[in-house]
């Protein structure tokens, strides 16, 4: 499939190269009543997105309200679950036939623009503000090639999110600051007394973010550095992947074979329905969802990750929950921009979609979800945790796919006992070291 995509995008941009782009007929929309377009004209948009339930009401609810105030403009909404969402976009931008707007999770955009032509740049559209968002965030996240080609929808902040009336009654401190040695001493406990019990999700996209996370905390720096050599020694990879197989022997984590069966949907998990899981590392944007799945009236908590004593940046990761992309080879870019710019910034919206992704991202917005008390106390609390212990951020070829990839790989075989953290180490270094020779050209 990778091959696949690589061919696509050199079609693609051989295309575009024929055919030439959508020139840029985008006019100043300053002035007009929020949202509305500056013609009659039948226009349809094509907006994709995934997410759980409250997100897909909130966001048709969203659209239905745009088209009262544009009975011109029909958009039709292209929405579903996380599983697959990620090729499928791909797939479909390097075969010219993606929607208009595309919401795109942060760490994709380290490929999509890596020298291709498929996403707007938004960095001068005339039918776009970029003023109320943070520069410094955008250049931090969206900015790729000194183009800006993601607008956050949210801020997003990891931490641990606990089902505190289940800890309570386990006799578990919740708001400790846990260290990876205490995590593993709580954990190897509650599962020794019940052997039904896990402390925390064990899927390999979690494991992932804790072994990044480890080393970054070591280093002060992403896994790979801006020269695209690595930052970490084989001694911090295999302490480690030391700790994850401890994790796993001892009865922290749930068995792979099982937890891997909801990989990124923790939520549906029968350990975390059925409160036999204490807690879950995961995003701002998913601790509704999270709470949804247990009894009513259990109270959640969310707590800074994991940290060494010595560690040398904050626990957190934060970044946007998602990003608004346009596709550069839409017809309707400057429609497709207005549409972006009202259901970001527009009041109206935002008390409409309120955190479904998260906090939002521009001030204004955030501002009215608040007076509108549509904002979730663990959601905001969640993001504000993490905002005030921040770790250094990830650049763009730490996040490339084809090393994230690698890295599940041996993960995996550390956590079936097949290889040792030494052996794990020696791999990692040299598979990752193979694969960013073959990336850097």
């Amino acid at each position: 499939m990778k091959k696949l995509w690589g061919s696509a995008v050199a079609i693609s941009l051989l295309s575009a190269s024929m055919v030439g782009c959508t020139p840029d007929t985008a006019s100043s929309s300053q002035g007009k009543d929020a949202g509305q377009t500056d013609s009659s004209k039948p226009i349809t948009l094509r907006f994709a997105w995934w997410g759980s339930d409250s997100r897909h009401k909130a966001t048709l609810e969203a659209i239905n309200l745009y088209k009262t105030k544009n009975p011109n403009v029909t958009i039709e909404a292209e929405y579903g679950g996380f599983d697959g969402y990620e090729q499928k976009m791909k797939t479909q931008l390097a075969g010219g036939t993606a929607p208009d707007l595309i919401q795109l999770d942060q760490p994709w955009l380290s490929e999509l623009g890596s020298g291709s032509e498929l996403l707007l740049d938004l960095t001068n559209q005339k039918s776009f503000d970029l003023k109320g968002f943070d520069a410094t965030y955008l250049k931090n996240f969206t900015t790729y090639n000194n183009k800006i080609i993601g607008l956050p929808m949210g801020t997003n902040g990891r931490t641990l999110v606990f089902n505190k009336t289940l800890a309570d009654k386990l006799g578990i401190k919740a708001d400790q600051a846990w260290t990876w040695d205490s995590v593993l001493e709580e954990g190897k406990k509650l599962h020794e007394k019940d052997s039904k019990m896990y402390l925390m999700n064990s899927d390999l996209g979690v494991v992932q973010v804790m072994f990044s996370s480890m080393l970054r905390q070591r280093t002060n720096s992403p896994m790979v550095k801006d020269d695209y050599t690595l930052a970490f020694t084989k001694e911090q990879a295999a302490e480690a992947f030391d700790w994850i197989q401890k994790a796993y022997k001892t009865g922290v984590f749930q068995p792979l074979g099982e937890s891997q069966l909801f990989s990124g949907k923790t939520d549906q998990n029968p350990k975390w329905i059925n409160q036999e899981m204490v807690a879950i590392e995961g995003w701002s944007s998913e601790v509704i969802k999270f709470k949804d799945t247990l009894p009513k009236g259990t109270e959640i908590q969310s707590v800074l990750p994991a940290a060494f004593k010595d560690s040398k940046t904050g626990a957190a990761v934060i970044r946007p929950s998602m990003v608004l992309s346009v596709n550069k080879q839409s017809k309707s870019q400057e429609e497709a921009l207005k549409f972006a710019n009202w259901l970001l910034s527009d009041t109206e919206a935002a008390k409409i979609l309120g955190d479904v992704r998260a906090v939002p991202a521009l001030e204004p917005a955030k501002k009215a979800i608040v007076e509108a008390n549509k904002l979730d106390k663990n959601v905001a609390d969640a993001v504000d945790l993490a905002a005030k212990n921040q770790a250094v951020p990830d650049n763009a070829i730490t996040q490339n796919s084809q090393l994230g990839d690698i890295g599940k790989d041996i993960i995996q075989k550390v956590a079936f006992d097949k290889i040792t953290p030494a052996q794990a180490a020696d791999e990692l270094i040299k598979r990752y070291t193979d694969k960013l020779k073959e990336l850097k050209k």
